[in-house]
């Protein structure tokens, strides 16, 4: 199992508004001394963002209720991966991982991704007052998918605390 962490914006080297998505390295907000193995470029209007990934341009968005993903070149309203909500009083998810269908349940500060019984990976935060994604997955999951899922989990996070704050 590796730990995947979504860093902040600007951290690691990266632009303003720039995440660095590390590989590895120790369990803090930064990932000291992990490997960067992608960039992830959130836009804030409508759960959007930009992903690089081995040298490939993704789009992530939200297509009618569900969050896809799609290569830059791909067609638009066109998704190669995408999460549905199953259950909206539980949060309950499936993703399509390019036909390997994952479901999620979520805890108190976890998600447990599953493929059938199997727990394939845990998601969670590192940090207190300004925590960071992080995901722990199997080694076979391809990085693509990876970076799909810490984005996932960043929207996920994101929805959670407006529901807060609104409460």
């Amino acid at each position: 199992m590796t730990v995947h962490t979504l860093c902040r914006a600007g951290h690691r080297g990266m632009a303003a508004g720039v995440h660095a998505v590390v590989a590895g390295g120790a369990g803090d907000k930064h990932a000291t001394d992990g490997l960067l193995v992608a960039t992830l470029q959130p836009r804030w209007w409508r759960e959007r963002a930009l992903a690089v990934v081995d040298g490939d341009e993704w789009v992530y968005s939200k297509e009618t209720g569900d969050l896809g993903a799609r290569l830059h070149a791909d067609p638009e309203h066109t998704a190669r991966l995408r999460a549905v909500r199953t259950s909206f009083w539980t949060g309950r998810h499936e993703v399509d991982l390019e036909g390997t269908v994952l479901g999620v349940r979520t805890g108190q500060r976890t998600r447990v991704w599953t493929l059938g019984d199997e727990v394939v990976g845990r998601s969670g935060r590192v940090g207190f007052w300004s925590p960071v994604p992080t995901l722990e997955l199997r080694d076979d999951v391809p990085l693509r998918h990876v970076v799909f899922l810490l984005w996932l989990e960043h929207v996920f996070t994101r929805r959670n605390q407006a529901a807060a704050a609104a409460a």
